[in-house]
């Protein structure tokens, strides 16, 4: 008899009048894919993979209930879209998953350029967002109006076919700007007290609940704490979710300060979990408890919901990772899920250049436009294809090659597939990457790539192989700063990892205060030693994005490494690294010298190799320096264009 591995995590709920068929909800995210208020296809398809993928409910996020609380660019609730948005719900429906969708009012947050009349712009009080724009404290006929928007918006959708509305009342937004004492300082009915507070934000859930009627189901997205000395407190929540449950049916448990609800690798994955499990535990609130925060693996999920911490899961980037993360889950084939790297690429794209990226996943925002899913399909021709070297970029090539239908075979010239991701191996920070490494390593040789380890590309074996296609991924090597007077005295930053061997000093200096050098100085600390990092610039990790440094800034803060940021490096000695800043000169000491200064791209191997065969390709590092998504999307890309011909 079949015995699912996740029983808990699969079991149906009830949701009023709804079904749904397992504990996965496919969480909102921000997708600005639409065009003068029209989503595009591939939003469509985006959904729709992550209703193929299995999850329970899926989520359209970020829709704007009226004029005045839009911060993003918006969707527009017409007649002439209802076509859009039904297509939306049809495409989820079509695979099994109830199709929900997010209504939100930035508050005080929202935007100017987003909205028609800025007069309206408003939240609890008058003031200045972060945005530099002036809103105004609402009158009372302003809050008939935003019940009313949501009222509309929630009309709107379900009549375009969604089964239901995840109402936000999170993330510092409007509903929870009033929630908040920090923020909400009015001296009516609306402010002071905790009963006052929530008469706004439960007006709205009414207004929506008597214009949808009481067979429908409705739902919200709630912060479950403000963690913020002063501000509401999960027993808050749970009086609110009190009063809140006569007019919805179930509630996904967020927090409201940012890196909690965007955490990084550094943090402890479901952060949330404890908010969640103490409205549980309260006995107070009789609907279904979903959270979210860095759930990332059925494992994890099953265990939450086993031992009651909540009734179900909400994920966002490991859906976004692996969008098939729950029918894998449920085959009993967990460990092929893609691993999310919580490294935030996804979330910090989207803000920032308005294109969606995944590190892992190089088929996200290109659904629609190659037509694959999870299976990425065989090529025309089947062709022999040589893949150099064993890193991320390599083994990506290798087993998309392979699965294309390819006669692959991978040689590395070390002992081991992984490439510079072999670090994590012994990395005290990096979980996240190291189980996507291993990954990588599973799913090349479960593929059945020929793999040769120890292995230099000679003419012999270019004779024996006879490839068609050739896909060098050799990497990149450190940039030695040989301006610096001896340098010789001093390693670079990955031998911390890589060199067994290596004795360390009880103070360490690191000369280059980018990424790797002050991962490696937080690595070190946790190792027990003092670091010291000095950086030229005026400031740290200039590569990362916003939202990955903001996680690492708040890592350094709580940690105790000391960074100097200005710092002009003339020469390494034997007890330390002279430096100068702002006319002085000062000496770092340090028994052990370390430098992470950048790598160079390792091309030597493409120009040997460029005429050995009549398609030759270079990837990753090898073709420019990069993060772990220029590696798995140039590997990717280059096989998938294998065979074409």
């Amino acid at each position: 008899m079949y015995t699912q591995q996740y029983p808990n995590l699969f079991r149906p709920l009830k949701l009023r009048n709804l079904t749904v068929k397992n504990r996965i909800m496919s969480a909102p995210n921000m997708l600005f894919r639409t065009l003068d208020g029209r989503p595009d296809d591939y939003y469509v398809s985006y959904l729709e993979h992550k209703a193929r993928g299995g999850a329970g409910i899926v989520t359209l996020g970020e829709a704007n209930v009226c004029d005045g609380g839009n911060h993003t660019p918006g969707m527009e609730m017409s007649d002439f879209n209802l076509a859009i948005f039904g297509e939306m719900a049809a495409a989820i429906h079509e695979h099994g998953a109830i199709a929900s969708v997010e209504l939100t009012h930035g508050g005080r947050n929202a935007k100017p350029q987003y909205n028609k009349n800025p007069n309206l712009i408003m939240g609890p009080c008058d003031g200045v967002n972060a945005a530099g724009a002036p809103s105004r404290a609402m009158t009372e006929d302003d809050m008939e109006y935003v019940a009313n928007g949501f009222a509309d918006a929630a009309q709107y959708y379900l009549k375009a076919g969604f089964d239901t509305v995840l109402l936000h009342v999170g993330h510092g937004w409007l509903m929870t700007q009033f929630l908040s004492p920090l923020i909400n300082k009015r001296t009516d009915k609306y402010g002071g007290s905790l009963e006052n507070r929530m008469r706004f934000p439960l007006y709205v859930l009414q207004k929506v609940r008597e214009r949808v009627g009481e067979k429908q189901a409705l739902t919200i997205r709630l912060s479950g704490s403000e963690r913020a000395v002063g501000g509401f407190t999960v027993d808050d929540t749970i009086a609110f979710l009190e009063r809140a449950q006569e007019y919805i049916d179930m509630a996904e448990i967020s927090t409201e300060d940012l890196p909690w609800f965007f955490a990084t690798t550094y943090m402890p994955r479901g952060q949330n979990v404890e908010l969640a499990e103490a409205i549980k535990k309260s006995r107070r609130v009789n609907i279904p408890i979903f959270t979210i925060g860095s759930i990332v693996e059925p494992a994890q999920a099953e265990e939450i919901i086993a031992t009651g911490k909540a009734d179900g899961v909400s994920m966002s980037r490991a859906l976004i990772a692996d969008p098939y993360l729950p029918k894998k889950a449920q085959a009993g084939r967990a460990d092929e899920i893609t691993p999310c790297l919580r490294c935030l690429n996804c979330t910090d794209s989207d803000n920032l250049s308005r294109h969606f990226i995944c590190s892992v996943n190089p088929l996200l925002s290109r659904e629609a436009r190659l037509g694959f899913g999870e299976d990425i399909g065989v090529a025309k021709h089947s062709k022999r294809v040589l893949v150099v070297g064993g890193g991320p970029a390599g083994m990506r090539a290798a087993i998309t090659a392979a699965e294309r239908g390819h006669d692959v075979t991978l040689a590395e010239k070390g002992g081991a597939l992984g490439g510079l991701l072999r670090f994590t191996d012994t990395d005290s920070l990096k979980h996240d990457l190291r189980a996507f490494k291993d990954y990588l390593v599973r799913e090349t040789c479960r593929s059945g790539v020929n793999i040769l380890l120890n292995t230099e590309v000679t003419d012999a074996l270019l004779e024996r192989l006879r490839p068609d296609n050739i896909i060098v991924a050799t990497g990149s090597t450190p940039i030695v700063p040989t301006f610096i007077k001896g340098i010789e005295k001093a390693k670079h930053a990955t031998e911390v990892y890589f060199n067994p061997d290596l004795e360390l000093g009880d103070d360490v200096v690191i000369i280059g205060g980018g990424l790797v050098g002050v991962e490696a100085g937080l690595h070190l600390e946790n190792l027990g030693k003092r670091v010291t990092v000095l950086e030229l610039q005026d400031e740290i990790a200039l590569e990362a994005k916003p939202g990955y440094k903001m996680g690492l800034l708040r890592k350094v803060a709580e940690s105790g490494i000391g960074i100097v940021t200005g710092a002009n490096v003339s020469e390494v000695t034997d007890g330390g690294v002279v430096y100068s800043k702002g006319g002085e000169t000062f000496t770092a000491q340090g028994g052990t010298v370390l430098y992470a200064v950048g790598m160079r791209s390792d091309e030597g191997a493409y120009f040997d190799l460029y005429d050995k065969a009549p398609f030759v390709e270079h990837v990753g590092d090898c073709k420019k320096v990069g993060k772990v998504d220029g590696a798995i999307h140039g590997g990717f890309f280059a096989a998938m264009d294998i065979g074409m011909v």
